[in-house]
């Protein structure tokens, strides 16, 4: 019974010994996954800031773009003022010209009608001296040549100043072009700055998905750990029962040999006695050792039957223990709903689901787009109806008006976190994410009515 006790602790510890050494590989083997985790992180991370410079130095050049733009703006306000005071200046000119170009023609009539000519050869014949008649005449024709003058420098005039439109219009043509190519530069990098936040809120993603996977991953670690502790102290647990055995059977075997010693000293004393008296001698001696091998055989039988117990209560301990984990993230809630809390957030950053996920960790991680959530948190065994209240999920149907202020898309719907309500009045004020608004990732509140909107109650 001793030989088959110890060799049942020696089979339990290097069965023990078995267990723990795929548990220390498995957690080697998390510790080599952690460490990748914490690569892919590390690059996502630089991609993320690789792209924030990009945007940073499309955001300077757009400035610059912008500028520029806004200084064509200005010159083109500038020549359109100067060709406005142009267009004056030759209506001016046009009117002075028209004005004077009917005085003459009508001094040429009276010339032809009332024979003013006459009265020019009048004047030189009645004149007193070939002086006088020379200071006439040339009065005359200083008076008709400065008519002619000015009418010819008006004209001229009047073509600079056309000459000079034509020239500010060209210039206001140029100015209007390269206005409209730095327009199109302003787009094209516009364009591409969104197409980076993009690519950065999809590196987010993708980041904030690995963390999780390391968490998980650091979650396993943890309790191979403690797997690895557990088999650790059961081999501690065996190793001193073994110990406790051998002390415990060196024990009896020394009292074994210091008994026959005293009987083999009784036996010599009484050589001398009778052939009966040493025979029954013999036999109450061989009766008394049986009856000691007896007590000891069953005092190990019940050593035995003790260290049994023992590993079974501690593998009904551990069976509890397993079911009281299992209990504990089993999927319930306080409203009878499963609880996705620890399920983690896989909806894409910048969408009203992840939003409302991030804020609600209990609502579902596989729930569909908001359109569908109250479909999907009904068959969760959520309570889903029309009554408002704090703290609630509201969903808004394809194409429904949001607070009247704009709709939700005719495909996908929408959903948001009800942050409080108002019974006074019927409104509700909701926090909310999604690509279109200033902070897609959330939060944006409103406050609107509380009818005729759908609510997921915890």
């Amino acid at each position: 019974m001793k030989n088959s006790l110890l060799s049942a602790l020696m089979v339990c510890s290097l069965t023990l010994t078995a267990v723990a050494a795929p548990a220390l590989a498995f957690a080697d083997s998390i510790d080599d996954q952690i460490e990748q985790q914490d690569q892919k992180i590390n690059s996502l991370k630089g991609q993320q800031a690789d792209a924030q410079s990009q945007i940073d130095s499309l955001e300077a050049e757009i400035e610059t773009v912008s500028a520029k733009v806004a200084s064509l703006e200005a010159k083109q306000v500038e020549l359109g003022q100067e060709a406005e005071k142009l267009q004056d200046k030759i209506a001016t000119l046009k009117l002075r010209i028209a004005k004077r170009e009917e005085a003459i023609q009508k001094q040429a009539r009276d010339v032809q009608v009332n024979g003013q000519s006459t009265n020019f050869i009048d004047a030189v014949l009645e004149a007193d001296s070939l002086t006088d008649v020379i200071g006439r005449v040339q009065a005359m024709t200083t008076i008709v040549n400065a008519n002619n003058d000015l009418v010819e420098q008006q004209k001229q005039d009047k073509q600079d100043v056309e000459d000079k439109v034509k020239e500010n219009e060209s210039k206001i043509q140029e100015v209007a072009a390269n206005q409209a190519e730095l327009s199109q530069q302003k787009d094209a990098i516009a364009a591409k700055q969104a197409d980076l936040n993009v690519l950065k809120a999809n590196l987010a993603a993708e980041q904030a998905t690995a963390e999780k996977d390391k968490d998980a991953l650091n979650k396993k670690k943890q309790e191979a750990e403690a797997e690895k502790a557990r088999v650790l102290k059961e081999q501690q647990e065996a190793a001193a029962a073994q110990k406790a055995e051998e002390e415990r059977q060196a024990a009896a075997l020394k009292e074994a040999q210091e008994a026959a010693a005293q009987s083999t000293e009784s036996t010599t004393e009484n050589t001398t006695a009778s052939t009966e008296t040493a025979t029954s001698s013999s036999s109450s001696n061989t009766s008394s050792s049986s009856n000691t091998s007896s007590s000891n055989s069953s005092s190990s039988s019940n050593a035995g039957s003790s260290n049994t117990g023992s590993s079974n209560s501690s593998s009904n301990n551990s069976g509890s223990n397993s079911s009281s984990n299992n209990n504990s993230t089993g999927s319930t809630s306080t409203g009878g709903g499963k609880d996705h809390s620890s399920s983690g957030n896989m909806y894409a950053w910048g969408q009203c689901t992840w939003y409302v996920k991030s804020r609600a960790p209990w609502v579902g991680t596989y729930w569909g787009n908001g359109a569908q959530w109250g479909a999907s948190a009904a068959a969760d065994g959520y309570t889903v109806n029309g009554t408002p209240a704090a703290g609630a999920v509201v969903v808004f149907a394809a194409g429904q008006s949001v607070g009247g202020e704009w709709t939700a898309d005719p495909t996908y719907g929408h959903v948001a976190y009800v942050e409080s309500y108002n019974p006074s009045n019927n409104t509700i004020t909701i926090s909310q994410g999604g690509m279109g608004f200033d902070s897609p990732g959330g939060p944006n509140t409103a406050t609107m009515s509380a009818s005729g909107y759908t609510y997921i109650h915890r």
